[in-house]
């Protein structure tokens, strides 16, 4: 795929974007420390922002079919930065909430930019664009929270103030470098009921439901995997840092090599399938690491097989959902949402499954949701 100007401005927007958000995301607690000792208003905090997502995701994203994506990026960037600013200077926790309720209702950067990204590429680029979408996503939420502690170890405000200006120069680059990719505007107003309705469209629906569950089940592992990994080997920060920056590279040399070399190679009705399995097989070895011997070799493999699962699912199902609809902005608003809504679940009823079952129970239940993924994904038409 050559790359011309405007994907290099697109993804290096979506790419500072992402660095703000992972210069603040692992310093959350240690801000709602300063106020409460309470766990559940701390991942309450984290929580918020994802709910504001599932409601406001999917009206940006057809705002921007129907005023272009251009000015919703550009109101998009200003809520994230306004909300980074709040969060540094907050001086009580109800502040914070507000924080993250604004950034969560004007966060809606990433659809947008893939709604961008889906105008200027060919149906035949459009896994490989998405991939360097993932690609950039990674590269950002990988130096983020680097950057972050490093902040954060001289002044609590420094990593707030610096997310903030990142959102701002990202906004400024919209304003004077990108131009508009929309060339046809839809007029039809939003409505709530989109949500559902899209749930019933041929091939769509079932795309939004395995998005749903996929998303459900990696973020409720991702949620109690330091407390898994805690709770068998002993693990502390230091580790559990180590395993994420291990997940994070193989999330980099997928979506930033493979897609991109080998991606036109398979239907993306095929990566999506290989991608649950892939998955699947991941959680499978998992599952064993407390009956078997091996433990941190099932670890490493467990782990590797689930990121590039992963890595292979994000691309292929937002490709999959923009060649059957024209109203790419709407309908990635709305996958984008759904994406939320899990976001929002999956770390709760996980949590539930660790403390109330075993430590194992959460990834067992989402071996089983996979099964089902596998076989709804299965029925999606070519």
């Amino acid at each position: 795929m050559k790359m011309d100007s405007k994907y290099g401005t697109i993804l290096l927007i979506i790419f500072i974007d992402l660095l703000g958000f992972g210069i603040l995301f692992p310093l959350l607690p240690f801000y709602a420390e300063k106020y409460t000792s309470s766990a559940i208003i701390i991942t309450s905090l984290v929580s918020v922002y994802s709910l504001m997502q599932f409601i406001s995701a999917p009206i940006l994203g057809h705002l921007s079919d129907r005023y272009g994506r251009k000015p919703l990026l550009i109101i998009s960037q200003i809520g994230s930065s306004i909300g980074y600013i709040m969060l540094a200077f907050a001086n009580n926790i109800y502040i914070l909430f507000i924080s993250r309720i604004v950034d969560g209702i004007t966060g809606g950067n990433i659809s947008i930019a893939e709604a961008y990204i889906s105008d200027i590429s060919d149906k035949e680029e459009r896994r490989k664009s998405m991939g360097l979408v993932g690609l950039a996503i990674g590269l950002g939420f990988m130096l983020g929270p680097v950057i972050g502690g490093v902040l954060g170890s001289i002044n609590i405000m420094l990593p707030g103030l610096f997310a903030a200006s990142m959102s701002l120069i990202a906004s400024i680059m919209v304003k004077l470098k990108l131009k508009e990719s929309l060339k046809k505007i839809h007029s039809e107003e939003y409505k709530l009921s989109h949500m559902f309705s899209a749930l019933k469209m041929k091939n769509v629906g079932i795309i939004m439901i395995v998005g749903f569950l996929v998303v459900l089940s990696f973020t409720g592992f991702t949620s109690i995997f330091a407390l898994f990994t805690q709770k068998i080997f002993g693990y502390g920060e230091r580790e559990n840092g180590f395993l994420f920056a291990y997940l994070g590279v193989i999330t980099l040399f997928v979506q930033g090599f493979l897609i991109r070399k080998f991606g036109n190679s398979f239907s993306d009705k095929l990566l999506l399938i290989s991608s649950v399995i892939t998955m699947s097989v991941g959680y499978a070895l998992l599952i064993m690491i407390p009956s078997l011997s091996m433990k941190f070799a099932l670890l490493l493999m467990g782990l590797g097989l689930v990121g590039i699962g992963f890595s292979l699912f994000n691309p292929s199902v937002r490709s999959l959902l923009t060649k059957r609809v024209e109203q790419t902005g709407k309908y990635l608003g709305i996958l984008a949402s759904y994406s939320s809504l899990a976001r929002f679940v999956g770390p709760i009823f996980a949590g539930f499954f660790f403390e109330k079952i075993s430590p194992i129970a959460s990834i067992q239940i989402s071996f089983i949701i996979f099964m089902i993924s596998i076989f709804l994904a299965l029925k999606i038409e070519s």
